[in-house]
């Protein structure tokens, strides 16, 4: 089976890729490496353990298409940081992602069987984890009703 991790590259996604390796899972990262985290480079710790890395942004449609093939399970944990924030580019990132992982997953009738999402660091913030929280919910329930998926 394998799994694929969103924001993998990051603390919570390279131990939680590392235990589901350990489990005996296949398992693919996706991130962005982007600055202020990874500045473009794959951090030593992922490398050599034989993840599949995969570059990408969840912020795009073709990405997701090309990173759900062939897994059986999703830990989207893919979350946009910085001290002083893009508000759009933290939604986009934080809420938007979340829908297009849906959306490609039902429009291609992917077997994929759970999706595992993750809170950001923002849950301990002002108010804005809410809105992301509330959004992500609603996604998933229109996806759900649509194709008739149980809760």
């Amino acid at each position: 089976m394998k799994i694929l991790i969103t924001g993998g590259a990051g603390f919570i996604g390279s131990h939680t890729a590392d235990a589901l390796l350990k489990l005996g899972y296949k398992v693919r990262i996706l991130d962005n490496l982007e600055p202020p985290v990874h500045n473009g480079r794959w951090p030593k710790y992922v490398l050599g353990k034989g993840f599949e890395l995969m570059r990408g942004d969840v912020r795009e449609k073709r990405v997701w298409e090309r990173a759900l093939k062939g897994v059986s399970a999703v830990y989207h944990l893919a979350a946009y940081q910085d001290q002083r924030p893009d508000f759009s580019k933290f939604f986009e990132t934080n809420t938007v992602s979340t829908a297009l992982l849906y959306e490609v997953a039902v429009l291609k009738r992917l077997p994929i069987k759970k999706v595992i999402l993750a809170s950001s660091q923002f849950v301990y913030g002002d108010g804005e984890y809410r809105c992301r929280h509330n959004a992500c919910e609603l996604a998933v329930r229109l996806w759900r009703r649509r194709v008739s998926l149980p809760p």
